[in-house]
């Protein structure tokens, strides 16, 4: 069956099973919501978890980290910023 596919064909049914993973990743990222509502959480989100409407733009636009879908919890930005401002530092004194 696989064989008389197209490539075409092929590359479509990847990415549905792709689409099915992300899916799942979605129910288990709810469920955990739930359980972390249930044991008193002020401020949980289910995309600190997993983003799976990120996942899914990244699957069709085929990108392979769609894995890694959710929201950074650190501004990069920012991080960089304070990087460079502590390279530039210098301890006077000692």
């Amino acid at each position: 069956m696989i064989l008389s596919w197209t490539p075409r064909e092929f590359k479509n049914f990847i990415k549905g099973a792709q689409l099915k993973i992300v899916d799942e990743y979605e129910a288990m990222a709810k469920q955990a919501m739930f359980n972390r509502y249930a044991q008193n959480a002020k401020r949980a989100k289910e995309k600190k978890m997993f983003d799976a409407q990120v996942a899914r733009r990244r699957i069709m636009n085929g990108l392979d980290n769609w894995k890694e879908s959710r929201e950074l919890k650190v501004n990069v930005n920012r991080y960089r910023a304070a990087q460079k401002a502590m390279k530039a530092y210098t301890m006077k004194g000692g």
